[in-house]
């Protein structure tokens, strides 16, 4: 009787791509939760001109008309009536909405005015119905200036820094967009931007505390912002949420003994899902790679497995459930000493700094294995925070 082994990959059971799938549908969530960055520059005219569908033409009836409404506009302009002119301009350009000399009249009353938004649209659209209008450069000037009205000046250095800053956020590199929004702030104090931008980047590191005060700065700056309302929403999540009782260290250390846990109850779910998802993943591993030795009653033939029928018996070991479980084992005991110092610090009144975890530069690898030949390589784990 002759015994062979051989090693194999057992297929993932149902439960492990369910466990997997609640893992990221999990992360996905906390994400989901974020603002996103600001990545306008003021002053970018013509960005702010979003693409039209062409207008409709008119008939002759409409186009006769809106000719005699232009003239009693420019009548009632003489007698220095601009409300009356811009009532008669906008009832010409709904009738001839394909005319871009009538289109460019109405912006003109409109910034004289200083009805500011409306006239940059209407100057959108004749730069939208006639890239090569005759006006196009005193358009293209008048829309420069426009967008520029109400912003502070802004220096190239502090708008170099702004799109360095999301080109790293991009990235995931959050030190770094941290470090340019920093300098873009210093540079241009009162561009609200670049301080918006640096509490979206501070609230994904975890620098709650840091993060509510730009958002209120944003606010200072901008209260009429379009987002202003869901800014505000995300403040108070901050406040109730983030910002709550700092957690007992020692409780967080005695609860990081189940993975994970201690991160949850330090309100650092991202850190707990981590650590859960790492010493799960060694464990599964570990049970995956299975190392089966066949009894056989004659030798088989070179390179052949033994025949069903003479087989008479199979004997299963897990090579690699051991040190998966270590590795889960080390896994589980640095999250718990990792969330136990950050609880300290909270408890002790120390403010997050940079140098904390960012949830969006933990490095989660494997669990993995490859099969070659008779050979098997095992990846169980790899987990580093940054």
């Amino acid at each position: 009787m002759c015994e062979t082994r051989r090693r194999r990959r057992l297929p993932v059971p149902p439960w492990f791509g369910a466990w997997v799938a609640v893992f990221l549908s999990s992360v996905s969530g906390l994400r989901g939760q974020e603002l996103a960055l600001h990545r306008e520059i003021p002053g970018q005219a013509f960005s702010r001109c979003a693409s039209r569908a062409p207008s409709s033409q008119p008939t002759p009836e409409e186009r006769v008309q809106s000719v005699q409404l232009a003239s009693q506009a420019d009548q009632a302009v003489v007698l220095g009536d601009l409300d009356r002119s811009r009532e008669l301009l906008a009832r010409a350009t709904e009738l001839n909405p394909a005319s871009a000399e009538l289109a460019y009249r109405y912006a003109r009353t409109l910034e004289d005015l200083d009805l500011r938004a409306e006239a940059i649209d209407e100057y959108c659209r004749v730069v939208a119905m006639a890239p090569d209008f005759p006006e196009a450069e005193d358009v293209s000037d008048r829309l420069d200036r426009l967008v520029r009205v109400g912003t502070p000046a802004i220096s190239t250095v502090a708008q170099e820094a702004f799109v360095n800053g999301v080109g790293w956020a991009d990235l995931g590199s959050s030190e770094d967009a941290l470090e340019s929004f920093g300098v873009a702030v210093t540079e241009a104090p009162e561009w609200a931007d670049p301080v918006f931008n640096r509490g979206v980047v501070r609230d994904r590191m975890g620098l709650w505390t840091e993060a509510v005060a730009d958002f209120q700065r944003y606010l200072e700056l901008r209260p009429d912002a379009d987002d202003a309302l869901a800014v505000s929403r995300r403040i108070g999540e901050l406040q109730t949420v983030r910002l709550s009782t700092p957690p007992n260290p020692t409780a967080t250390l005695v609860l990081g003994v189940l993975p994970g846990v201690g991160h949850f109850y330090s309100e650092r779910p991202l850190g707990g899902l981590t650590v859960l998802a790492m010493s799960g993943g060694a464990v599964a591993a570990g049970l995956l790679v299975k190392e089966i030795s066949v009894r056989c009653l004659t030798p088989p033939a070179a390179g052949a497995s033994c025949p069903d029928d003479q087989i008479v018996g199979r004997d299963v070991e897990r090579p690699y459930l051991i040190p998966s479980l270590g590795v889960a084992a080390g896994v589980t005991l640095i999250g718990a000493v990792e969330a136990f110092v950050k609880a300290r610090k909270r408890a002790s009144g120390q403010t997050r700094s940079t140098d904390e975890v960012d949830a969006r530069t933990v490095r989660l690898e494997g669990p993995s294995v490859s099969v070659r030949g008779d050979r098997v390589d095992v990846q169980v784990a790899g987990l580093s925070f940054r």
